[in-house]
């Protein structure tokens, strides 16, 4: 673990830098049972959060500290205990070469030579412990995207989708669904075989992360179907990212590797708001219907719900 001394404010920075722990001249002073309890303490969870609180509570015995924050920017990841201060110090923690995030530990006051060889010690305790914690999240995470494209697949689909209907009709908040499907995909798979086809998605899938925001969530529904729900997000601001998406989608050009010709492909979508009435089957029950709408009506453009209710009525 490699620290380094930082603070929030330039004016208030420390005019020093701490040495590694093998450079510097005070070594830790915490008793061995100390150690021992909050190392066995560590072990009793995979949980990141409930890790770092452990780590947290258990220190203050032998350095004060007002905070913590861990950062993990590998998994986007960040956990805070306690409160951000004036003072702070900075650790890159590593095992075996890998690096396992960044801890900060914040006081009121400046860190003396001696709380910091005690930091170093105690952080000895966690960075097994850490690395543990990191790849049960990681694998956790893995259950629930798409190998190929990364997004979310049909396990975090339903969880999600549950969670957030659940959540908008309590709250009364907008959601709409898209329904995302790539046209005559069958056929590049047929003429240019599966890993042009894997590409394809791939590419795909980058537009349309770049149409939406990081509160958007973004699932792999079929073989060439995504959805993508889009949170606080009223009819019409769903049909523009739609036509967003659709735009972008047909902007693709993917070149096949023995020759200098380009694969190009299309989307149709489906667009469907949430009504009063809606539960997650019903939700995309609809969007798939606006889908299979734009598909039938030619493809490679973008059909909503409210769309389909204006036709019913003048059926009728």
């Amino acid at each position: 673990m490699t620290p380094f001394q930082s603070i929030g404010q330039a004016e208030l920075r420390d005019d020093k830098n701490i040495a590694t722990f093998g450079e510097i001249a005070l070594k830790p002073d915490i008793r061995p049972d100390v150690l021992f309890r909050l190392t066995g303490k560590l072990q009793t969870t995979l949980e990141l959060p409930q890790l770092i609180e452990i780590f947290f509570k258990d220190i203050q015995d032998t350095v004060l500290v007002d905070g913590i924050s861990y950062r993990c920017r590998k998994l986007n990841t960040v956990v805070s205990q306690g409160k951000t201060c004036a003072h702070s110090v900075s650790y890159d923690l590593k095992t075996h070469g890998e690096g396992i995030g960044e801890l900060v530990f914040f006081r009121s006051s400046r860190f003396r030579e001696y709380e910091l060889a005690n930091i170093e010690g105690l952080l000895s305790t966690l960075l097994y412990p850490l690395r543990n914690a990191l790849r049960y999240r990681e694998a956790l995470d893995a259950s629930f995207r798409d190998p190929l494209t990364g997004v979310g697949n049909r396990v975090a689909l339903d969880r999600t989708m549950d969670r957030e209907v659940e959540l908008c009709h309590r709250h009364d908040q907008d959601v709409s669904l898209l329904m995302i499907d790539l046209d005559h995909f069958k056929r590049i798979n047929d003429s240019y075989g599966h890993s042009m086809g894997d590409a394809v998605l791939k590419q795909a899938v980058d537009e349309i992360m770049k149409c939406i925001r990081q509160t958007d969530l973004c699932f792999r529904y079929g073989g060439e179907e995504f959805l993508v729900l889009l949170t606080n997000a009223a009819h019409d601001d769903a049909m523009m990212v739609a036509e967003r998406i659709r735009r972008s989608i047909s902007a693709i050009q993917v070149q096949v590797m023995e020759t200098a010709e380009r694969v190009k492909v299309t989307a149709s979508v489906g667009v469907a708001s949430l009504q009063p009435s809606d539960s997650r089957a019903s939700l995309i029950n609809r969007a798939d219907l606006a889908l299979y709408t734009a598909k039938g009506a030619g493809r490679n453009q973008v059909i909503g719900d409210q769309e389909l209710d204006q036709a019913e009525t003048a059926v009728r």
